[in-house]
């Protein structure tokens, strides 16, 4: 049968209709080169997916198997849409809904090189920590992560109700940012109450879930994005605390400095120094003492002249609290002074909403901790006593306190006070998720039984009845 003289393919027009009715799904092996042409480059450039399907139905490739380009109307049943919808996308204003984007694009099996948004459990954003190989960020006994490239855990396609264009909306991305710091407040507030075990799970569901998938976004405006990353950073960070607690050190680790890494990215200053300030707790607390007090310092150092008072004295107490465990008593008192001056000259309206927990109070805790570690043991119990205020403070924060208080009066000598201010803090019933109670509670057990075997006894009943599941070594 003679061919139409418009005709370019080698099939009759029955024959094409026949082969396109056999393409009940999309080809799922297209190679690289089926999507980089130049017309492909354009429209992907041009974040308009019905511009996508444009170009997709009238591929060369096509051309060349069926003489034309693919109907809107199979285009449609491959999508689930209507051929007055592949119209409308196509003529039409941007697609906005992610969900959506991600099915279309799966339908048709787009690479995610090519795209401008992200397929849940991958991600285009690669976050280079230019920080990782500093010995500031590399504790002695803590190896380095053999990837310098972050992959984000597996995210579903939560952004259904976000809008997004290729000029993001200023307000519409303040409003994100906010609404994950809120977030973030709370979970924080259940940390500060609980300890970290209990909002560990709630904390990776939320940032997998809600925060992750943002972080992959073109936004053309750097400030936008620096909002949404620095969000995000105090996510992180609040997850690296939550790690911390429950006694995951490497996952600790990891999260804060993926969080770091986000906030020099959004040009964060004071969470930057914040951060570096938790990784020198972290390493106070792991006994690598002259990596703290690096630490401590780095976060002063690259946040002078941009910290507040209340944030430059919280970095100040990191300092003095790896001085203390250095033994160095008259550099500790130095930095204390230094730090209580600098917190007189906060100013309230300047300082960062996550900064609000360091109080007067939290400096006291900071300054107790000093004196235990120094052995100074009535400062201990002053400062521990300036600390607590049993009508505000969290049971789990008093019994923190009391076990501080505990501590140093027991370094003093004192056996029965130190014995009688870790009762207390035992029948508080402080959750035992927090790995870094129970060290507290287990060292100052060992201690006490080691200068008086009868107290120590007696502190070990208080335990079992209180911790049925803590299992105490023997002495």
């Amino acid at each position: 049968m003679p061919l139409a003289a418009d005709n370019t393919s080698m099939l009759c027009g029955r024959c094409h209709r026949e082969q396109r009715d056999q393409l009940q799904a999309p080809p799922a092996h297209l190679g690289d080169d089926f999507w980089t042409t130049d017309d492909f480059k354009a429209v992907f450039e041009s974040h308009h997916f019905g511009k996508v399907l444009k170009v997709y139905r009238n591929h060369p490739r096509h051309l060349k198997m069926f003489g034309k380009a693919l109907n809107q109307g199979l285009l449609g049943r491959w999508l689930g849409l209507t051929q007055p919808q592949i119209s409308r996308l196509e003529s039409g204003p941007p697609e906005q809904v992610l969900s959506n984007l991600v099915r279309y694009a799966k339908t048709l099996h787009i690479p995610q090189e090519f795209l401008w948004f992200d397929y849940p459990g991958q991600t285009r954003l690669s976050m280079r920590e230019d920080l990782r190989t500093s010995p500031l960020l590399a504790p002695p006994t803590e190896p380095a992560t053999s990837s310098s490239e972050l992959r984000w855990p597996d995210a579903s396609e939560i952004l259904v109700d976000h809008v997004f264009q290729d000029v993001v909306e200023p307000e519409r991305t303040r409003t994100l940012a906010q609404g994950i710091r809120a977030t973030t407040a709370d979970l924080m507030e259940i940390d500060f109450k609980r300890g970290g075990g209990h909002v560990r799970r709630m904390l990776k569901h939320y940032f997998e879930e809600e925060v992750a998938p943002l972080l992959s976004w073109q936004f053309s405006d750097s400030r936008l994005r620096d909002e949404v990353f620095g969000a995000a950073a105090e996510t992180l960070q609040l997850m690296g605390w939550s790690a911390y607690d429950a006694g995951d050190h490497q996952a600790a680790n990891r999260y804060f400095r993926q969080a770091l890494s986000l906030a020099q990215r959004s040009n964060d200053a004071m969470m930057a120094g914040r951060i570096l300030a938790n990784l020198s707790h972290q390493a106070n607390f792991l006994g690598h003492f002259k990596h703290s007090l690096q630490l401590a310092r780095r976060a002063q150092e690259i946040s002078r002249g941009r910290a507040t008072g209340r944030v430059t004295a919280m970095f100040l107490a990191m300092e003095a609290r790896a001085l203390a465990s250095l033994g160095e008593l008259k550099g500790t008192t130095e930095v204390l002074r230094k730090a209580e001056h600098v917190y007189e000259t906060r100013s309230s309206e300047n300082d960062p909403e996550w900064s609000g927990y360091f109080t007067m109070q939290e400096m006291a805790s900071e300054a107790a901790h000093c004196f235990r570690d120094l052995g100074q043991s009535d400062q201990c119990r002053e400062f521990a006593e300036l600390s607590m205020d049993p009508q505000h403070t969290p049971p789990r924060t008093l019994g923190f306190m009391r076990m501080v208080a505990a501590s140093g009066v027991l370094a003093g000598g004192d056996t029965e006070q130190a014995a009688a201010l870790a009762a207390e803090a035992i029948e508080l019933g402080v959750s035992l998720q927090s790995a870094r109670y129970v060290k507290y509670v287990t060292d100052f057990r060992r201690s006490l039984t080691e200068k008086d075997s009868a107290l120590g006894g007696r502190v070990s009943e208080l335990l079992r009845q209180h911790y049925p599941t803590l299992v105490l070594p023997r002495q």
